[in-house]
């Protein structure tokens, strides 16, 4: 597939530009300087972005997207925060936890000036709140497998067994927090960077209702940042420094303004017009900015893949067929995806893993070299699959619908995907359905999907983070798939084997080979890069290749 660049006259991109302004101004007024607010009467500083879709909820117990994760990350803030490096810096947290010899039980002091953006303090037992409230079978948070086989108790609370009033977690006093883990984690300051682990208010929770979190009238902050002019459909929002924020002085913008552009091209018309600071790139216009100043390319730690939908609550789809998946695995070109289709620093994935996250902690050998490619491109033996497949099944061609989102990027990757498909399998039809992101992210946690094109960035610098999300019963899987080897792997790889870092290791690369190589979970498709313009005068916009965005210190400067 090739793609011409395409020259829009002016009066068109003026036209689009002010449709998308337009869009925007319903919500809130606009400032006609990019730094300059005209109704006040100082200069204040406002980056502008956009965003591919509505927030899908702020909730930091049930986020399960890194859309969410993103958001929460600029106004909510836990013990630690990452720092411009990507390394746990203190940040709810005093000073750094005494821990016991064993380094089990580590007790945390929060600091004196840590309040919530209605002026009440942070204190511990807005922590264990928040974190019981995570492990409470009742509330199904996706991320409760975070905290198992790590946070003592966790493991048998999510599962029903004991009481959530057990869990590790307990606030001494206001400003004191007692944790007990199950046995010593490595990366645990990392996973105290992230939504689970962030305080949560629970008089303001509970008085929220149903309403908690979806809006910005009903969600409390205690980051750099507030929420404002926001509602659970909006296509805008505004982040405004929170003056309640410990930290504010090292907050350097007034606000932050984020429209909804689903269109690339209409993005890349408002950046180039001064409307907005920073544009993500597709294929369509990377080589027209290929070269200049303002371009500039990075690999993510996100991977992008096909979820095949195995079945749910006892009934099992066509999915369920080893071989089908295997096929769908194997007739995929995911270099003419990277190169012809993305062309944004994307790489071809083979596996679940990706590249640059984690060493061996003896050789030093990154974990996705290791354990190498675990699926390939062979439509030969993808075909001989699907004809044993369609055998097993007692069937001569088979039907899928394919969930992608509504982004233009998305719709182009998703056309790719079934025509790719169609041709190799004989007998195979895809059907697609664009979604929004938000109601792709809920067809995927409610399984409600066969085909769905989605993905996963991680959390911190470990395999665990990938692994993690296919156990059986995780709130995360949403696959149907279950293997009581591969929970044995994973669950241990948490607690007895964190003692032994090379067996540990092993136990990862094999989980991970059972998930693609043995059981074609998932289809990986490619590692995410990410291409985008920003403008010259913005600084410290912080991204890593794992975990969520960074806004804390963006600066605009002359």
């Amino acid at each position: 597939m090739k793609y011409i660049k395409k020259f829009i006259p002016i009066l068109f991109i003026l036209s689009l530009v002010l449709a998308a302004c337009s869009t925007a101004n319903e919500s809130k007024e606009s400032t006609t300087d990019s730094n300059k607010n005209p109704d006040a009467t100082t200069e204040e500083k406002v980056v502008r972005l956009s965003a591919a879709g509505e927030i899908p909820g702020l909730d930091p117990t049930l986020a399960d997207n890194d859309f969410s994760f993103n958001v929460i990350n600029q106004v909510f803030e836990g013990l630690y925060r990452l720092d411009k490096n990507g390394e746990p810096q203190l940040a709810l947290a005093a000073e750094e936890p005494e821990v016991t010899e064993d380094g089990k039980v580590l007790t945390f002091k929060l600091r004196d000036d840590a309040l919530w953006s209605d002026g009440s303090p942070v204190t511990a037992y807005d922590f264990e709140y928040s974190w019981k409230k995570v492990v409470d079978p009742d509330t199904g948070a996706a991320y409760g497998p975070q905290l198992e086989e790590i946070v003592t108790n966790a493991t048998e609370i999510l599962v029903g067994e004991m009481s959530v009033d057990e869990l590790g977690v307990e606030a001494l006093d206001d400003k004191t927090l007692k944790v007990t883990l199950e046995s010593p984690v490595p990366f645990f300051k990392e996973l105290l960077t992230t939504a689970t682990f962030m305080p949560q208010k629970q008089e303001f929770v509970e008085a929220q209702g149903d309403q908690y979190a979806t809006d910005s009238e009903h969600t409390l902050f205690n980051g750099p940042f507030v929420l404002s002019d926001w509602t659970s459909t909006d296509l805008s929002w505004n982040y405004e420094k929170n003056d309640q924020y410990w930290d504010k002085e090292a907050v350097n913008v007034d606000r932050i303004e984020v429209n909804v552009v689903k269109d690339t091209e209409t993005a890349v018309n408002l950046y180039l017009s001064g409307q907005l600071d920073r544009v993500e790139l597709t294929s369509d216009n990377v080589q027209q900015f290929q070269g200049e100043d303002e371009f500039a390319t990075t690999l993510t730690g996100a991977v992008t893949y096909l979820k095949m939908n195995q079945g749910k609550d006892g009934e099992t789809t066509d999915l369920a067929n080893l071989n089908i998946r295997k096929a769908l695995n194997m007739v995929i070109d995911k270099q003419v995806i990277v190169d012809e289709l993305l062309n944004d620093g994307s790489i071809v994935a083979n596996a679940n893993v990706p590249k640059g996250l984690a060493e061996n902690p003896e050789t030093g050998e990154d974990f996705r070299a290791e354990n190498g490619n675990l699926t390939e491109y062979n439509p030969e033996k993808g075909i001989a699959h699907w004809e044993k497949g369609l055998d097993e099944l007692g069937r001569t061609e088979l039907e899928f619908e394919l969930i992608s989102s509504d982004s233009s990027a998305s719709k182009q990757l998703a056309e790719n995907l079934k025509y790719q498909m169609e041709s190799n399998l004989p007998g195979l039809t895809i059907n697609i359905r664009n979604l929004s992101p938000k109601a792709s992210i809920a067809a995927n946690v409610g399984q409600d999907y066969e085909l769905i094109i989605t993905g996963w960035g991680g959390d911190y610098q470990d395999p665990l983070t990938y692994l993690n999300l296919f156990i059986t019963d995780s709130p995360g899987n949403h696959t149907g798939y279950s293997d009581s080897e591969y929970d044995k792997l994973v669950l241990g790889s948490k607690s007895d084997l964190t003692y032994h870092p090379e067996e540990r290791w092993q136990a990862l690369l094999k989980a991970e080979r059972m998930l693609i190589e043995e059981n074609a979970v998932l289809i990986p498709l490619y590692q995410k890069g990410v291409s985008y313009m920003q403008k010259d005068n913005i600084n410290d916009f912080i991204t890593y290749p794992v975990s969520s965005d960074n806004y804390k210190w963006i600066d605009i400067v002359e």
